[in-house]
């Protein structure tokens, strides 16, 4: 838990750092759980939070994030399934580290890996007990991930669409419970690092261009 303030307190240094680009975002998302019998991504959560990357290349960045995510698996009561509810909650508090390729116009490719602390977890039903925080459960997931962007105007507003898998199973017995989980998201960046090559290269430019009018001979 102190690795996961440290970061909280952290991320806004870096989205205002020396070669950093950062900000926030806020979408849905839609998930269901391998191995619990319930097919279907029907079960609507809300994701939200900051993020900071760093452009090593340029068309090459890592971007480390912190946010809050609701996943689990919903049935709703039919003629089929003898009109069984079953809501299954989780609220995970998430790391994402991913590396976004951006070799296509207004748009990145994203892929990377994701460890997630387990707030609370919640299954409730018409024909089962509410129970709160089933010690049958992992206190932490890790998961893969993958994801795709646009951006538009000037690159400050992006929207992303990213598919999350488990790597282990959520349960500490031996059911193989996996989250499977679709997430959408508008974000919004305070500082972007897509246009930071585009910048030196231009000074780089006016500076030769004032050397040429004023006569200098300077190297540089």
């Amino acid at each position: 838990m102190r690795a996961i303030v440290f970061i909280f307190l952290f991320l806004p240094v870096l989205v205002f750092g020396q070669g950093f680009g950062g900000g926030l975002y806020a979408g849905i998302s839609t998930s269901q759980v391998s191995g619990d019998g319930i097919g279907g991504f029907n079960k609507i959560g809300a994701w939200a939070g900051g993020f900071t990357d760093y452009r090593f290349t340029p068309r090459s960045t890592l971007q480390l994030e912190l946010s809050f995510i609701q996943k689990g698996s919903r049935q709703a009561p039919t003629v089929k399934n003898n009109g069984v509810l079953y809501v299954h909650n989780q609220n995970i508090l998430e790391i994402p580290v991913m590396y976004r390729w951006y070799g296509i116009k207004n748009m990145s490719v994203e892929l990377g890996l994701q460890a997630g602390i387990i707030l609370s977890t919640v299954e409730r039903g018409n024909t089962i007990p509410t129970t709160t925080n089933n010690p049958l459960f992992k206190p932490a997931e890790f998961s893969g991930a993958a994801g795709l962007s646009y951006y538009f105007w000037k690159g400050k507003i992006e929207v992303n669409a990213r598919y999350s898998n488990s790597i282990l199973s959520l349960k500490g017995n031996r059911d193989w419970w996996m989250n499977h989980v679709f997430a959408f998201s508008v974000r919004f960046w305070f500082k972007t690092t897509l246009d930071r090559d585009k910048i030196e290269a231009t000074k780089k430019k006016n500076a030769i261009d004032v050397k040429v009018e004023t006569g200098s001979t300077e190297e540089e």
